[in-house]
């Protein structure tokens, strides 16, 4: 069975360390067709200015920082990358109520459209280590208990592993995100536990997929975008 994903449905990871290291990628892409993500391993080494660079090229930037403090740094964190023009950012979950209603007011107050996501749990965890750090829930009970505290203080959607999108689409309805990373055309785990094909993704109904090594470490890197590009309506 063939699927089709729509345009910007793909989030492209720019996991990588350089400014050219970026530009061959997004040299590749077409804006009108994907989206980006920023994560810590590229902003920490080029800052906002990346952020813009690639506003200028025409991308829509999720920037993926997983703030996680208490609520006043978190707040005024947020409040700093706000002016960045950002489409989507990120907070966990597991910093607790105060600073997530501190997160959803901030964007409030900046009358901001960037959409704003919570981390459930990292899809580099499983259960054992969850029960090592001292959870009491196993990974699903944890994404779905999280999930449901994330909505009801009025963030627009999480970030889940492909195992819960059903039962989160299911629980809190078409209109609450999700985005599921560690997506890929062909499956191979590598360092996350809970990914999963492209296919199950969209299947399941994932509002976003992040795909990454897959096309930025790939040997032939126009074959995999047009596997890509074929997909998409």
């Amino acid at each position: 069975m063939t699927i089709k994903i729509n345009k910007k449905q793909i989030i492209v990871a720019l996991d990588m360390d350089s400014e050219h290291e970026v530009e061959a990628i997004l040299d590749l892409l077409d804006p009108s067709l994907y989206r980006v993500k920023v994560g810590k391993q590229l902003f920490m080494n080029l800052g906002p200015k990346i952020i813009k660079k690639i506003n200028n090229l025409g991308f829509e930037v999720f920037l993926d920082l997983k703030l996680h403090d208490i609520p006043n740094t978190v707040s005024k964190a947020l409040g700093n990358i706000l002016s960045l023009n950002l489409w989507m950012t990120n907070i966990h979950l597991s910093g607790g109520k105060e600073m997530v209603e501190a997160s959803v007011q901030k964007i409030k107050e900046f009358g901001n459209e960037t959409l704003l996501v919570g981390v459930t749990v990292l899809t580099s965890l499983n259960d054992k280590n969850m029960e090592e750090i001292g959870f009491y829930k196993n990974v699903e009970e944890t994404t779905l208990s999280s999930a449901k505290f994330g909505k009801d203080i009025g963030i627009d959607g999480v970030v889940a592993s492909l195992d819960n999108v059903s039962e989160i689409k299911s629980n809190f309805g078409n209109d609450f995100l999700v985005v599921t990373p560690g997506i890929r055309m062909q499956q191979d785990d590598q360092d996350q536990k809970r990914s999963g094909s492209l296919f199950d993704a969209i299947q399941f109904g994932s509002d976003f997929v992040v795909i990454g090594r897959e096309l930025t470490q790939a040997k032939d890197k126009d074959e995999v975008i047009h596997q890509f590009n074929s997909l998409i309506v």
